[in-house]
């Protein structure tokens, strides 16, 4: 009997651990089946045009175009090394999730991006999507750029008398969007998806641009153009991918991820959770942080932005299923560091696009009164001194206007003076250049002091990314709106004044607002200023912003802008209180303007040296290490801490062991019964 106990217990044992077993990923061989393989995906994402860009990243020098060449060169020899080791060959694919160009520095936005592209292609980079940057000026100009189907008036101008020349990218870099069709005929403006051959296995790659493009770039060259819903467009790919058998899909997507603490969220981290468990890798973009997680079994992987950083993705095909190996997709975040020797193929490149640009870029417009930078880029936390300095440029240079708004995403750099020998602070044209690079039309907008005020109120309408105004020639003051019982979001407005502050604006009575198209047409969801009349249009807010700055010169006046409380936040008037109001009180910092506060985050440099704001990624998480160069590079994070069946396995364990408890105990009374 005691033989029939044991026996018993044994076989309920095994039966558990066989149930348990079938529940767990299978994990890739790591003594590795030589019929599997190699790939490796390097990845880089709003770039920019920031072909020379100098900045600090976790306490390193990174930045420029000829260094991440060279260190995708040192990964990708890496990735062949390993292969000829295991007697593999290895394959490599490298891809842009957007913005690689747009809203960028002088020495490439002056040329239309072309060198950006142009080294984009010369790096070997075979598979882009489209960014939002990529409607800045109109899908054709886009095309243009891609193909050089022409040569651009502004690209004309600057080249003249050089030997400059463009031929647009290689026949094989594919550009994707999944999610774009045209209205009226419902036909794509790029391919949806693309399959490469990978060492026999075939590849689906599905490409994904934000819809916020619809309120990011002008109306009026995205108002022809559907953006589909991303998960939806994902799964709809996938399926026609695996029809034509193809089990390995990546999505490369223009669309937000992060990663703090172990955690990945965002809206792809959301849509990882929607779409088909065909796709095994997503690469996001837009929101330029950091993301290296895993979410519902999917890679998502960002890599910052301006070319701080690159991502090296590796995994395992195997020709057997023609999928991803199981667990073998493992990834790295590594940053794009000065300590190597520049590529000199893209350093070439690079230099031209100096050298063309520099006598422009370099010219003085103006000085400041001192060497510290003005402002910041996209300075989305309130009234700020460049927000008012460019809002007060577009009200003074325009004819009759009574009033100047301006978006705080057009501004695109701090004011940066260089300090000469002799101790002067001089503004160049680039530098002004680079503060507003879009070279969007003027226009005189008839407004009434409610339609303003309705305008102002929309600010705040998306609780998730606030769009804060930049304004000229009025003040205003907002509350908090919980302590409003009619205000339904983060804020409200209270009061709006005329420039005394002490006035207030007549709700009725029409004003003349000078503000950039883009705005006019209800950019950034400021739908309320569509409903304005539209009275003269101007030069550019470019050209704007230059002039100003010349004019301040021509009266011997320096650039030294200053905060006098545009835009206050203050406690609500007693009858606009809500008597079950939050009590916690208002939070002094949030929303306000804040010179010194700004002056504390981690600052970047520019080409010169001289420092400004950084990206956002650097305040968010300061303590999160990025992966650097010069470790072990195949020390990839997989990111995978537990599969999303780890519950199921822990219930069957659990039932596993009490089913055995049961059995042993029944046995044992049928003995004593015996």
């Amino acid at each position: 009997m005691r033989r029939k106990v044991i026996l018993s217990v044994l076989l309920l044992f095994f039966l558990t651990f066989a149930l348990v077993g079938s529940l767990l990923p299978v994990q890739a061989n790591e003594g590795g089946n030589n019929d599997y393989i190699p790939f490796q995906i390097l990845a880089i994402n709003d770039f920019h045009g920031n072909l020379d860009t100098k900045s600090t990243l976790n306490g390193k020098e990174v930045g420029g175009a000829a260094y991440l060449a060279s260190h995708l060169n040192q990964r990708q020899a890496d990735m062949e090394a390993q292969g000829k080791n295991n007697e593999k060959k290895s394959y490599t694919l490298r891809l842009q999730a957007g913005d690689a160009v747009g809203a960028s520095p002088t020495v490439s936005s002056l040329l239309q991006d072309e060198p950006t592209m142009e080294a984009l292609n010369q790096m070997g980079f075979k598979l882009g999507v489209l960014g939002n940057h990529s409607f800045d000026e109109g899908i054709p100009e886009f095309k243009r750029l891609l193909h050089a189907t022409s040569i651009h008036p502004n690209v004309a101008k600057y080249t003249e008398g050089t030997d400059y020349e463009y031929h647009g990218i290689d026949d094989d870099f594919k550009f994707l969007a999944a999610n774009v069709v045209e209205k009226v005929s419902g036909a794509h403006i790029f391919d949806p998806y693309t399959i490469k051959d990978i060492g026999g296995v075939n590849v689906g790659f599905i490409g994904i641009v934000t819809p916020e493009t619809t309120t990011s770039a002008a109306p009026k060259y995205t108002s022809k153009y559907e953006f589909l819903d991303i998960a939806k467009t994902i799964d709809k790919y996938a399926k026609e991918l695996d029809g034509k058998g193809i089990k390995a899909i990546v999505v490369v997507a223009h669309e937000g991820a992060a990663t703090h603490n172990d955690v990945t969220t965002g809206r792809m981290a959301n849509v990882a959770k929607q779409i088909d468990d065909q796709v095994d890798i997503i690469f996001a973009a837009h929101s330029h942080e950091k993301a290296n997680g895993f979410v519902d079994g999917k890679l998502i992987i960002q890599d910052y932005n301006y070319g701080q950083a690159f991502g090296d993705v590796r995994t395992k095909l195997d020709p057997k299923t023609d999928d991803f190996v199981k667990g073998s997709i493992k990834a790295k975040v590594v940053l794009n560091t000065r300590d190597i020797k520049p590529d000199p193929e893209i350093q070439v490149i690079v230099d031209e696009a100096k050298k063309v640009t520099a006598e422009a870029a370099n010219e003085p417009i103006g000085q400041a009164t001192s060497g510290e930078p003005i402002g910041k880029r996209k300075p989305e936390d309130g009234e700020n001194k460049l927000g008012n300095l460019v809002t007060d440029a577009q009200r003074i240079m325009t004819p009759e206007a009574d009033f100047a708004i301006t978006n705080s995403g057009g501004i695109r750099e701090a004011l940066i003076p260089k300090t000469t020998d002799k101790g002067k602070h001089i503004i160049t044209w680039g530098a002004a250049y680079a503060v507003q690079p879009f070279n969007g039309y003027m226009q005189l907008v008839e407004l009434t002091g409610q339609q303003i005020k309705e305008a102002l109120n929309q600010q705040w309408k998306n609780p998730e990314e606030i769009m804060f105004l930049q304004i000229s020639g009025f003040k205003y003051t907002y509350v908090d709106g919980s302590k409003v019982a009619d205000c339904k979001q983060k804020y409200c407005v209270q009061d709006v004044f005329l420039a005394d502050g002490k006035t207030k604006m007549d709700m009725n009575q029409t004003y003349k607002v000078a503000m950039n198209e883009f705005l006019a047409d209800g950019g950034d969801g400021f739908t309320a200023f569509t409903e304005g009349k539209v009275l003269t249009n101007n030069g550019t807010d470019t050209e704007t912003f230059i002039a100003y700055i010349e004019k301040l010169a021509s009266e011997g006046k320096k650039v030294d802008p200053k905060l006098d409380g545009r835009a206050t936040l203050v406690e609500p008037s007693k009858n606009e209180q809500d008597d079950g109001s939050n009590e916690t009180g208002i939070d002094k910092n949030d929303g306000t303007a804040d010179e010194e506060n700004s002056k504390k985050e981690d600052p970047k440099t520019n080409d010169s040296g001289t420092k400004t704001e950084d990206s956002k990624q650097q305040t968010e998480n300061p303590g999160e290490q990025t992966d650097v160069p010069g470790e072990n590079p195949n020390d990839l994070n997989s990111g995978h801490k537990l599969p999303e069946t780890s519950t199921n396995i822990y219930n069957a364990l659990l039932a596993g062991i009490i089913l055995i408890a049961a059995g042993f105990t029944v046995l044992v009374n049928r003995r004593k019964r015996v």
